[in-house]
């Protein structure tokens, strides 16, 4: 198993053969959301998004709970904009607000772009900031004990880092009013129940350990094949139909018909041997 080098305390990657797990590293905290956090997620994705060899990512969180949302202590409560003793106006203010929202978002977003398969591995918490996280990426698994909520109603704000966009992709419109608008917790069974996650494991071990097999599972496939379904699915969210057929067609066209691993797959059913796909 190797070790990606982030230089970052609060986050850290294994890679084992194909698969990568992206660790919240912050245990002590029950996986707060920091500014650390924040500002290392789009290296962290970046970096994993490079390296050839990984073909899916696992998420996952240290210690008691996967993620606690924001970490409101740090914070103080107050908006993530630094005190200055600079004379200007409050449009001043709304704009560094906003520019510190953008980058939040930006963090989030960089999971739902990473071009490989990504799969949470949900124990405990997952609240506020963490539905954020676990919306963006592509399956959701739970442990028994894990606990959902879209809490911000309760302290005064509105969701704004990518929950209200994603949660209504995964559940049905009357799920994600409720569970938005009530700011309510629900159990891991009333999250598989509508679809939130796909399965529910007895702990955070057995949770970890069958993304892991999901995402050798995956990895197994053609790495292009697999980037190339991602990219279609991400796509055509936003064309028609006809529209997504279209760039379907051309992926086969450009992509698909070149690859040697489409060879080798050929090669290997005639041969009746499991293939071996290089991603070239």
């Amino acid at each position: 198993m190797g070790y990606m080098d982030l230089s970052c305390s609060v986050l850290s990657v294994e890679i084992n053969e194909h698969v990568a797990t992206l660790w919240l590293d912050r245990p002590d905290k029950r996986n707060a959301m920091s500014q650390d956090m924040w500002r290392n997620f789009p290296v962290a994705m970046q970096a994993i998004a490079n390296e050839p060899e990984v073909r899916a990512l696992v998420i996952a969180g240290r210690g008691k709970s996967f993620c606690v949302g924001i970490d409101l202590a740090e914070l103080g409560g107050k908006p993530a904009v630094a005190a200055s003793k600079e004379q200007h106006s409050a449009a001043i203010d709304s704009l560094r607000q906003l520019e510190v929202t953008r980058a939040f978002q930006a963090a989030i977003s960089s999971i739902a772009e990473c071009p490989v398969p990504v799969i949470a591995a949900i124990h405990s918490h997952c609240i506020g900031a963490g539905m954020d996280l676990v919306t963006a990426c592509d399956i959701r698994l739970a442990s028994e004990d894990a606990i959902f909520g879209v809490r911000e109603t309760k302290i005064g704000i509105v969701a704004d880092v990518g929950t209200l966009q994603r949660l209504p992709g995964i559940v049905a419109a009357g799920q994600v009013a409720e569970l938005a608008y009530t700011g309510r917790d629900i159990d891991a069974a009333r999250a598989e129940k509508i679809g939130l996650v796909n399965d529910v494991y007895c702990d955070a071990e057995a949770v970890q350990q069958a993304a892991v097999g999901l995402a050798q599972e995956i990895a197994s496939n053609a790495p292009l094949a697999v980037r190339g379904t991602k990219f279609i699915l991400q796509q055509g969210e936003d064309l028609t139909t006809e529209q997504s057929l279209l760039l379907n067609g051309l992926w086969t066209m450009t992509t698909t018909l070149n690859s040697n691993d489409l060879t080798e797959a050929m090669q290997a059913f005639m041969e009746k041997r499991p293939a071996s796909f290089t991603g070239r």
